[in-house]
């Protein structure tokens, strides 16, 4: 299962990995935007930044003088289509191509040469209304290495988030990561998201 989420993801990387000039003129024709500034990029799906225990973004009321650390996010019709550093978007540019059945986020860097290359990218997977996967891939091409997860989801029968599985591997294939379970509990309106990692894998889980 995890190799065929592999494979998906690889696949959407090598479509989209030289599209950065096209996908650039496509943002720049889009008009009405809403303009959001954060000190990091806006949440693609819900707990992202507690599922990897990351601070929550800071939104700014206005647009901050200082352009360092900041990310320029362009909404229209409430849907995150476009971020970037506002100081430098070869820092990271990232595009959200919204579909009925997957949402993929497409993260832009400069390389050495100075040319934008695809570096990351997410693409959420639905079943109905709720997130049934979510898989993540990075690729540095200048130090050959690949990183790749993929979370699964569970729900109660309300449709909350139960659990997550997340596997995959860092760096290269054999470096396996350790399974990691999040347990979602709802206490008094709040949401409880507790971690446990197992013991590493001893055998590869690609062949």
């Amino acid at each position: 299962m995890i190799e065929k989420d592999y494979e998906i993801i690889v696949k959407i990387f090598e479509e989209y990995s030289s599209s950065y000039n096209v996908l650039h003129h496509q943002v720049e024709e889009v008009g009405n935007e809403t303009v959001i500034w954060s000190n990091s990029y806006l949440e693609l799906y819900p707990y992202q930044y507690e599922l990897d225990q990351l601070p929550k973004p800071k939104i700014y009321k206005k647009e901050p003088k200082s352009k360092e650390g900041i990310i320029v996010n362009k909404l229209k019709n409430n849907e995150l289509y476009f971020s970037y550093n506002a100081k430098n978007k070869g820092w990271g540019s990232s595009f959200i191509i919204n579909e009925t059945e997957k949402k993929i986020c497409l993260r832009f860097l400069s390389n050495r040469a100075g040319e934008m290359v695809l570096s990351q990218v997410y693409c959420i997977i639905y079943e109905g209304s709720v997130i049934e996967k979510i898989l993540f891939y990075l690729r540095d091409d200048d130090m050959d290495e690949e990183t790749f997860m993929v979370d699964r989801y569970s729900y109660n029968d309300n449709l909350t988030a139960h659990t997550i599985i997340r596997d995959g591997f860092f760096e290269e294939k054999i470096k396996i990561l350790p399974t990691r379970t999040f347990r979602f509990e709802y206490v008094n309106g709040d949401v409880l998201i507790y971690s446990k990692q197992l013991l590493c894998h001893i055998l590869p889980i690609f062949y």
